[in-house]
């Protein structure tokens, strides 16, 4: 038999052998893809502020953005805004028994469910000089002790996010020293070192979930509220509560929290990839308020009635009284110490 007709008889088997492996190629390729498809995990991300550009939003997205890219899209991030899985409280609540993956919560809620106090030091009034104080602490020393123990209660801190400088806003009257806020109802968060820190300034602190807060304020149930320049303007507060005084009195510190639950379920790599994601994402909503607080200052000017003559000296001399009250607050060993380390951190710049 010649080489040739050999070749002959070999041409079928061969032109199989490749249809046969074209065949398989696609198979393992379609095979591949349904299951990369198919481990894609989505999880829920909520927070109480608007969508748009507000930065809880921007922030969240930021997160959800590097989270997909850190992890090649095996995790998608949800995010829900406007309080659409519920008050701050309860969806921190939702991260201990699985309705929720990751929140976006005021501190002093996560370290009340938590029942880890040493947070509620960070809702001192003045204890902030300016931005790079809040990184300081933030992503310190100090900002790791404060929730190293949540995991234990079921939450997990992947970082802090701030709410900006805060301002009194209410419906009655322009806000200049102490005096002014007597006799006003002004929201508080509902947790105690909240509730402490309005009444450090003058006014009764009436707890209230933040979902409730624009309505609770047009219906007289509170006079008003504070928070950042930022939140007023974009969720229109102003058309309730034309009177914004920038008194800069607190930073609204939160975290960024995750099911520990969920946490543990992820490989090494993917916690790694979600501790970085929330500390990149938080870096870019922190620097989201420093930006807004020069852009909104005369937005507001134009829609509201903005007092910027405050007399800030006599509400810190007032607010210094009810330092031992935090103290107390927190109610644990070494408290005193964590709160001078704290003050002296947070005026470190000046």
């Amino acid at each position: 038999m010649t080489h040739s007709n050999e070749a002959l008889r070999r041409r079928p088997l061969i032109g199989a052998l490749r249809l046969f492996t074209r065949v398989l190629s696609l198979a393992l390729v379609t095979f591949l893809a349904t299951n990369a498809f198919a481990e894609t995990k989505t999880l829920k991300l909520g927070h109480a502020l608007p969508g748009g550009d507000h930065p809880y939003q921007q922030g969240a997205e930021k997160f959800a953005e590097l989270v997909a890219a850190k992890t090649g899209g095996r995790y998608k991030i949800q995010v829900f805004n406007s309080g659409q899985l519920g008050g701050e409280r309860d969806m921190v609540e939702g991260l201990k028994i699985g309705t929720i993956d990751l929140v976006i919560a005021a501190s002093s809620i996560a370290g009340a469910v938590a029942n880890d106090r040493k947070v509620f030091l960070l809702d001192i009034p003045y204890l902030f000089d300016d931005y790079d104080a809040i990184t300081r602490v933030a992503e310190g020393n100090i900002g790791r002790e404060m929730s190293r123990n949540w995991p234990k209660a079921g939450i997990r801190s992947l970082a802090f996010f701030i709410a900006g400088f805060h301002q009194l806003d209410n419906s009655k009257k322009p806000i200049v020293r102490p005096e002014d806020l007597q006799g006003l109802k002004i929201r508080a968060i509902p947790a105690r070192s909240s509730t402490l820190m309005i009444e450090s300034l003058g006014p009764s602190a009436v707890p209230m979930p933040f979902p409730e807060v624009y309505t609770g304020i047009s219906q007289g149930t509170v006079d008003g509220f504070a928070n950042s320049m930022t939140t007023i303007y974009t969720a229109k507060y102003y058309e309730v509560a034309p009177y914004v005084s920038i008194t800069n009195h607190l930073v609204g510190m939160l975290n960024l929290l995750m099911s520990e639950n969920v946490y543990q379920s992820l490989s090494a790599a993917d916690r790694k990839a979600f501790d970085e994601a929330g500390l990149e994402a938080a870096r870019f909503e922190r620097n989201i308020y420093k930006e807004q607080d020069k852009k909104y200052l005369p937005l507001l000017k134009e829609k509201a009635k903005v007092n910027t003559n405050v007399d800030v000296a006599a509400f810190r001399k007032r607010v210094d009284g009810y330092l031992p009250k935090f103290v107390e607050l927190v109610n644990e060993p070494g408290a005193k110490e964590l709160a001078d380390r704290l003050i002296k951190e947070g005026h470190k710049g000046k």
